[in-house]
């Protein structure tokens, strides 16, 4: 199981993370976050990053301009839609070279049926808890609910994980392909605690 840890924004926290090569590491573009990157990503350190983590820009309804603004400037190869985007605009983004991932929040009376448009034009699902924020309650919800999913698509786990519940993972049918940790392991919006992640990574 691949590790996702999202939310980054500090240079320093950011390099201390690449030493335990997590697989992906997040970073939003969007300004109602209180992890929103803004102006103070370094591009220069995003653009020195071994291949062996990959970069996701993380998204909420944004102008498809922006976005490949983004990818170009940072080097960004998976880009995480949070938003109400269509499948169409999923398919514009997967054309210009970069990987997709759609977010769904996952509720009791969730549909896996509208996930079906856009099965052809995405890469991953990434399946959260719905909450106040878009993303980053770090609040669980009923992971048995994902037992109705087909598995079509590869998917993303996130919300509320920790170093608690990280075994139950076990009993699901179909088992995600990456975790994405944020809240739960932050001294502060945006800063990461490596050692605890370093325990995380050592788990899983």
């Amino acid at each position: 199981m691949k590790l996702k840890v999202c939310g980054m924004r500090e240079s320093t926290n950011i390099s201390e993370l690449l030493k335990l090569q997590p697989d992906y590491m997040g970073f939003i573009f969007y300004g109602k976050s209180k992890r929103d990157v803004a102006d103070g990503l370094d591009a220069q350190l995003l653009n020195a990053f071994p291949s062996s983590t990959e970069k996701v820009g993380v998204f909420v309804n944004a102008d498809l301009g922006f976005v490949k603004e983004k990818v170009a400037q940072f080097g960004l190869g998976l880009i995480q839609l949070h938003g109400d985007e269509s499948p169409k605009y999923c398919s514009d983004l997967k054309t210009s070279g970069v990987k997709v991932m759609k977010v769904f929040s996952v509720g009791e009376s969730f549909d896996f049926g509208v996930l079906e448009p856009y099965k052809p034009h995405v890469d991953f699902f990434l399946f959260d808890t719905k909450g106040k924020e878009r993303g980053g309650n770090g609040e669980l919800f009923n992971w048995g609910l994902l037992n109705e999913y087909d598995g079509a698509i590869p998917y993303f786990l996130s919300g509320g994980i920790d170093l608690e519940n990280i075994e139950s993972l076990s009993d699901l049918k179909v088992q995600p392909y990456a975790i994405d940790v944020n809240s739960k392991f932050e001294i502060g919006p945006g800063l990461k605690d490596v050692e605890r992640l370093k325990e995380l990574k050592n788990l899983i």
